[in-house]
């Protein structure tokens, strides 16, 4: 009994998006924009 789960109809992430998640500029690019996004949803919140 194996207790291996395969997706087959899983995506497999392409070369370019493997490129960007290794990448660190766009890694800190992507967290300065998640922060932000919290930023404002935070600041929205308050009345």
């Amino acid at each position: 009994m194996s207790n291996v789960i395969t997706f087959t109809g899983a995506r497999v992430a392409t070369p370019g998006e493997v490129r960007a998640r290794r990448n660190l500029i766009v890694q800190a690019w992507r967290f300065a924009i998640l922060n932000v996004k919290m930023i404002v949803m935070v600041t929205k919140g308050h009345h």
